[in-house]
Parts: structure tokens; sequence; C-alpha cells
């Protein structure tokens, strides 16, 4: 197999060379040629996804964060190319999600097995932006821009734990207007999150029985909470635990629409990218992505080669 591997060189705390040597090495080991492309400026990994598939790549793998994925994978909707990844980033939540590895060179043997399947996007404003992964409005969209805007100078859950407790301190809510399906609600929101997959946040649990072939969006929205019920409530969702609480709802459904009192800004796939509203419906089986063996691959068999809602 031929692949592209788009590599973010800032992605985890700039390891995203050193561990795309060590990918390469697995890859080139199992028999796979890898051609390497770096990727600089926001947003270029979707120009040089679309590229590579262009120029008759079989695969096109992102070497970074989550960020880096969700834009190699939009660059590869429309295409025949599958996207993969090794994951290098702060959170690696998508690759949490299908059973990857948080090591580089394991995540490449991984792939050395994998398989390709069919998955789901998210399309949100008819096109506007593209998510993979998950969605937020409110506390986790506040955390992100925490995060974005100082140095990482730690990774993984240590990043986002010291975030939100900075961000608890001025935490407010936001009125909020959902529909789902045929559902809606309005009140004060700590956040609503709209997931395609499992996780957010280096390993938050945000809405565990996602699936990412199902066809659905799984909202989760959170009832503005005082301090200490916050604080007392939170490890709950790194073990999914959360959805019994009496100040989380959650919906299943093909499409959701969020209207704010005032623009508020979206998380999408770990960046801020827009502001409320927001209308978000699936895209099924929108790209092909390279699944690890532990995932069960699709019942419809898939080419290698490319040819140039209801209430829960």
């Amino acid at each position: 197999m031929h692949i592209a591997l788009i590599v973010n060189p800032a992605a985890g705390r700039r390891r995203g060379l050193r561990a795309a040597d060590a990918a390469e090495r697995v890859l080139a080991a199992g028999g796979w040629r890898v051609t390497r492309k770096l990727t600089g400026a926001h947003g270029e990994a979707i120009d040089l996804a679309r590229a590579a598939a262009a120029e008759g790549f079989e695969g096109v793998f992102a070497c970074g964060g989550d960020g880096t994925l969700s834009q190699v994978v939009q660059g590869l909707i429309g295409t025949e190319a599958v996207g993969g990844v090794i994951p290098t980033g702060t959170g690696n939540d998508f690759a949490r999600t299908v059973g990857l590895s948080q090591k580089p060179a394991a995540a490449a043997r991984q792939a050395l097995g994998g398989h390709a399947a069919e998955i789901d996007l998210l399309e949100v404003n008819e096109g506007e932006a593209w998510a993979l992964n998950v969605m937020g409005v409110g506390f986790d969209a506040q955390v992100a821009e925490r995060i974005n805007r100082r140095r990482r100078l730690t990774g993984g859950v240590t990043a986002y734990l010291t975030a939100v407790a900075q961000e608890l301190v001025r935490c407010r809510p936001t009125e909020v207007r959902l529909s789902v399906g045929k559902a809606t609600w309005e009140g004060r929101a700590l956040l609503v999150a709209i997931a395609n997959a499992t996780c957010y946040g280096a390993g938050m649990r945000i809405a565990p029985e996602a699936d990412i072939m199902d066809g659905l969006l799984d909202v989760v929205l959170v009832e503005h909470l005082g301090r200490l019920a916050f604080v007392r409530a939170f490890p709950r969702v790194f073990r999914g635990a959360h959805l019994t609480h009496p100040a989380v709802h959650t919906w299943r459904a093909s499409e959701c629409t969020i209207e704010t009192a005032q623009p508020a800004p979206v998380l999408v796939d770990g960046d801020v990218q827009l502001h409320t509203p927001l209308c978000v419906r699936v895209a099924h089986r929108k790209v092909r992505f390279w699944m690890p063996p532990a995932m069960a691959p699709v019942v419809t068999p898939l080419r290698l080669e490319p040819e140039m809602g209801s209430h829960l």
C-alpha cells in the first residue's frame, strides 16, 4: 500500500517529526510505501490531502492530533482515497474511539493489519464546516479557546484539566435553544456536545454510546451547574458515567440545530472554528477510513486501490 503521510511537526509538543520517523520505519518494514508531506499553516492539511488523493495515493494518513486528522479527512471528501491516522497530538481522541494505540510505532503496527471502512461525518451549516469527532458549544469551547491561546507546556489530560480549572473560575452559562429531531430544549446550559465519536478533551467519554457508522449524531447537554456541583460530577465523564446525572440530557437523531442568545464559539474537532447559530446533520458513510484490526469491518467490501431521533 502506498500512502501519503501528512505530518504536523508541531503536534504533541513538537514530537511530530520523531513520531513520523518511528511510524515510517514500522510501515516500511511491513511492505508499505510512505511519502511524507509536511503541513505548516492552519488548514493546509486539507489541501495536501486533496492533492494526495488526486495524485493517486491509496491512503492519506495524518501524523498529528485530532485537528490535523480532521483536516485530512475533510480533504478526502468525494475521493476514493482512504484516510488514517498516526496519533501524535495532545488529545488523540478519535484514535481512542477506534482503538488505536497512542504510541506512533504501535499505531503503525496496528495499521499494517487494518482494513478500510466507511464512516460518518458531521456536516455543519450545509458544508461551512465538517466534524469527524465532537463539536461543542459552551464550557468546552471556552476551555478549547484557553488551551489554544497558551503555550502547551504540558500535554494530554494535564493540559485539559489545567484549562478546565482556570475556566471554571469565570464560567458563565449559555442561553441555548436546542432542537434535536422532534425534541426541543431551552434554558441555561453549561455545555452542549454534538458527537460523531465518543471522546474529546484527551479521554473525556462525553458520548460513550456514539457510533461513527450508525448514521446518527449523539447530543449531550449539561444544564448549568454551580462550581461545587461541577467539581463533584466532572470525574464521571472520564468513565462515561455522567449520563445518569440529573443535569445531563441526551438525544440521538440525524440532525440538530443550536441557537444562543448571543453568538457563541463552536468547538469543531478541538478548534474553535465558527459561532452559533448552527445546523448539524449526519453525512452517513461520507469517507473511507483505515481501521485497526479490533474494529469490525463493514459488510460491504471496500477496494484499497483508488479509481482516478429518538431520545435516549
